[in-house]
């Protein structure tokens, strides 16, 4: 019988202390997943590099997911936004969306106005895409495989100590994991994915995310953990050779694991991650990342990267 005391101890609670299950910022709905999501891979790796893509699509690219075996990534090009969707086995690309071209929301946001897409979540057939501006963040949600593709609704999340942006969702139990906008955050909160509401939950990571990097995306876990890849946001930055992607108990915020990224120049950008177990190059992996190489004078270059680890079922 697994022990809750033994658990407990390997998300660093400190022995004899009491808890209380509803003391966890974001629990799975039963104990013995929660005791599961207690245990966690003691080693992850990049299994594939990624071969440099230099594409008249990859300029600005932010964020990746994979569903209906087809790989969608998010462009924030400032000229025309898109969501790029390619078939998974043979890389042909499908469709192009324009995802600037939709309505605005309504009841309208003072402030609001298009500015940045990033990160992306899909559930089913709902894609749910990452945008802020001055107004604050908001999520924009369509219905399709990616061949088709309709414009759902915006939902506006509630600030919390100024704005706040799409870390990863909870699809489960309809919750949004939201951050700041500033580098070297410490915290995350919780919001309501039907409402976009502040459900008054703030997790504090231990420790927190130091790397002198912005958080650009991230994702909920099988095992009910939560993943956020940070990433450096200036085109002369100096390289830091590696960016990384921290795994997280949304138990307690105690991390669970650090995952490296190798970028070898400063214009090198760690954007958005997500989860998907496929085949690449003959190779099982499990969770993937895009690297954008910021180009000066041209469009920029990405390379989708694919991670292991040695227990992949308690990823």
């Amino acid at each position: 019988m697994i022990s809750f005391k033994q658990q407990l101890a390997k998300i660093g609670h400190p022995a004899g202390q009491p808890v209380s299950y509803r003391s966890f910022f974001l629990a799975p709905p039963n104990l013995r997943a929660t005791l599961r999501s207690m245990d966690f891979p003691s080693r992850f790796w990049e299994a594939i590099p990624g071969t440099e893509q230099d594409k008249d699509w990859t300029e600005e690219i932010q964020g990746v997911a994979f569903a209906h075996n087809r790989w969608f990534y998010v462009s924030n090009a400032s000229d025309a936004p898109r969501l790029y969707v390619f078939d998974g086995p043979s890389g042909q690309k499908i469709k192009s969306w324009n995802i600037k071209n939709v309505p605005a929301p309504n009841p309208p946001i003072p402030g609001f106005s298009m500015y940045h897409f990033g990160a992306i979540a899909i559930d089913g057939n709902f894609i749910y895409i990452d945008h802020w501006c001055d107004a604050g963040g908001q999520i924009l949600v369509f219905e399709g495989d990616g061949a088709t593709l309709n414009f759902v609704k915006w939902i506006p999340l509630e600030n919390v100590n100024g704005r706040v942006g799409m870390v990863a969702i909870n699809f489960a139990q309809r919750m949004v994991v939201t951050a700041g906008g500033a580098k070297n955050i410490d915290r995350v909160y919780l919001h309501s994915l039907d409402t976009g509401r502040f459900a008054q939950k703030t997790l504090m990571l231990n420790p927190r995310i130091s790397d002198d990097c912005y958080v650009q995306g991230g994702f909920w876990s099988p095992n009910n953990h939560l993943y956020i890849s940070s990433g450096q946001g200036g085109f002369f930055d100096s390289a830091k050779g590696y960016q990384y992607i921290y795994c997280y108990s949304p138990l307690n915020g105690q991390r669970l694991g650090t995952i490296p990224v190798r970028s070898a120049a400063g214009r090198q950008e760690l954007e958005g991650c997500c989860y998907a177990a496929v085949t690449r190059n003959g190779q099982q992996v499990y969770f993937h990342a895009v690297l954008l190489e910021n180009e000066e004078t041209a469009k920029d270059d990405i390379f989708l990267k694919s991670f292991s680890a040695d227990l992949p079922e308690l990823i």
